[in-house]
């Protein structure tokens, strides 16, 4: 019996191919980067010959790989066509989502009709909690998906959009000569808090936290009135009225990733099509959010 190739591993080679690099490749194909490199091994194996190059310019195609990536496009295109074709499967049941409350406003205004609309016979239930609770929550198998601040340290995720953190003054009131800077800040423990304070430790600036709040909306009304300084992100400055905080030793923003984190217990292809829904909701949502790279998931 002459062997067949698998179509798993077809497609972590396509998207390794796409993305140039094993650790983009595993968020998009919802794996560990250790799996991403034993599938493109296995697949290696199956063919026997070796199909990329690694170096320090990233990953090249041999010439192997070059012949098979035509190939493996065409396998997932038509067996994604066939599942459309055949599949009469709809999920139902309940499905456990999380995201952070400042936008779960947003976010759910764009999903839920989405998601509905597609699967009439799901029922969803949202948990509106901090980033790092969040990932908690996955790892103990309570939420199936969650939206989430990204860390360092969380690669095994996939983006669904990211955002400017702008160090945003008020208008009209000097705070920069101050002798300690007034500054709104997030409470406990919080992702853009830890930025907020490191920023301000490495530039060795004395500050005064004026307000603490675990809701974005008071540190921006906090800038609008004039009372404190904040590091806020850039789709809610449209709302208000801010300059850039004029300290050179500040850095003028970062970049906040949005990703997307799943239950290793999820299917993976509920996984893929309940990720379609948060890709389409993600594009109607505010123009102001930097959708630079949504998240990918491949036909299987």
């Amino acid at each position: 019996m002459e062997p067949l190739l698998d179509l798993e591993l077809l497609r972590t080679f396509c998207a390794v191919v796409k993305e140039g690099e094993l650790k983009k490749a595993a968020a998009t194909v919802f794996r560990s980067q250790a799996a991403v490199s034993m599938q493109i091994k296995r697949l290696e194996g199956q063919l026997g010959a070796r199909l990329l190059e690694r170096s320090n310019q990233g990953i090249q195609l041999t010439d192997a790989g070059d012949r098979l990536l035509g190939y493996a496009e065409q396998f997932l295109r038509l067996n994604n066509a066939t599942l459309v074709a055949l599949s009469q499967r709809q999920l139902s049941g309940r499905i456990n989502f999380g995201m952070p409350a400042d936008y779960a406003q947003d976010f759910l205004r764009c999903f839920v009709p989405v998601l509905l609309k597609a699967f009439p016979d799901l029922e969803p239930r949202v948990v509106c909690e901090r980033s790092r609770n969040l990932r908690q929550r996955v790892q103990r198998g309570e939420l199936d998906l969650a939206i989430v601040a990204g860390e360092a340290n969380n690669s095994d995720e996939a983006l669904l959009w990211s955002e400017r953190l702008v160090w945003s003054a008020p208008t009209g009131v000097p705070v920069e000569e101050h002798d300690r800077l007034p500054l709104a800040l997030f409470e406990g423990d919080c992702i853009v808090r830890d930025i907020c304070l490191h920023d301000l430790k490495q530039a060795g600036i004395v500050y005064q936290p004026v307000l603490n709040s675990p809701v974005m909306d008071n540190l921006a009304a906090a800038v609008h009135a004039g009372l404190a300084v904040s590091l806020l992100p850039e789709s809610l400055l449209g709302a208000i009225q801010f300059r850039p905080l004029a300290l050179d030793q500040l850095p003028g923003s970062h970049l906040l990733r949005m990703n997307l984190l799943w239950s290793p217990l999820l299917d993976c292809t509920v996984l893929e099509r309940l990720a379609d829904c948060m890709r389409q909701a993600a594009r109607f949502m505010s123009p102001s959010v930097h959708q630079t790279r949504w998240c990918h998931v491949p036909a299987t």
